[in-house]
């Protein structure tokens, strides 16, 4: 098997949601802050409800596009009916066959099939928690590449550091993509990944207080496709890790060759990936 991974590349995809408007939405969310239950239960007061905090963060999310080709044959036996019940055989380019009793009555001939499996696979991957995600607005969002990643550091926003490296992805991918064949033959057996992407995505995460309950509540506003949901990591928890490309994108033949053991898999690395590496090494 062959792994080819092309283009690997790091975005920041611009907000639609200004910090003001950020602040406009965090007053108007007050009432749905801990949830339609506590509305409709305690109706609290909006003056009850205090904003703690407003904060942006770019989440990371990994896009990625793969591709699998496979060229294989295999001899396959078919039932060939035979509907006249006067027919005891049959001649085809000078093989005789002789035809079964049935039912219903046929005769076997062998052949090879000549196959061509073909496969894509899109999507986009929460590159904190690691689960698929949908996020169209993201992926129409104007963006710019981030060149130097170690550099990338918003003074109005904290980065979130990934926890799920591309070697982690690819493996996840090529296990998605790899299934046995009934293969007498094979020809080609590989698998492209064609877009490997990392988007930082904003947020604006809104911490509220209801201090006459001695309750606290998150809220999340999606700063480009502008949807308000529960908040799940809380802001000032949130800490800078250290981290480049070279850790980001750890791919190598000795992590990808875990994913079929005792396999023979070869990984070639797109030629601009590999000329920037070696430029951060100063090779």
């Amino acid at each position: 098997m062959e792994i080819t991974v092309s283009e690997q590349k790091v975005f920041m995809v611009h907000p639609r949601v200004t910090d003001e408007a950020a602040r406009e939405r965090a007053v108007e969310q007050k009432g749905a802050a801990f949830g339609s239950v506590a509305r409709l239960l305690l109706r609290p007061r909006g003056e009850e409800i205090k904003i703690v905090s407003i904060g942006k963060r770019f989440d990371p999310i990994w896009h990625v596009i793969a591709h699998k080709h496979v060229v294989f044959d295999r001899g396959r036996e078919y039932r060939v009916p035979v509907a006249d019940g006067t027919v005891q055989g049959v001649t085809v380019k000078g093989d005789d066959y002789q035809v079964a009793a049935g039912p219903p009555r046929h005769f076997i001939i062998r052949g090879v099939e000549h196959c061509i499996d073909d496969a894509r696979l899109e999507k986009l991957v929460d590159a904190v928690g690691g689960a698929d995600i949908e996020a169209k607005a993201v992926l129409a969002a104007p963006r710019e590449e981030i060149v130097e990643l170690a550099d990338f550091a918003p003074p109005d926003a904290i980065v979130v550091p990934p926890d799920v490296r591309a070697s982690m992805l690819v493996q996840t991918l090529v296990q998605q993509l790899v299934k046995p064949y009934e293969a007498d033959q094979l020809f080609e057996e590989m698998i492209e990944i064609e877009q490997l992407h990392l988007i930082y995505h904003p947020v604006y995460a809104i911490e509220y207080t209801w201090e006459a309950k001695g309750k606290k509540a998150m809220l999340e506003l999606d700063a480009v496709g502008g949807e308000v949901t529960t908040g799940s990591r809380a802001f000032q928890q949130q800490m800078r890790r250290i981290f480049n490309r070279e850790v980001l994108f750890d791919l190598g033949a000795e992590s990808v060759n875990l994913i079929v053991p005792g396999g023979a898999i070869a990984l070639k690395i797109g030629k601009a990936v590999v000329d920037h590496q070696r430029r951060q090494k100063g090779g």
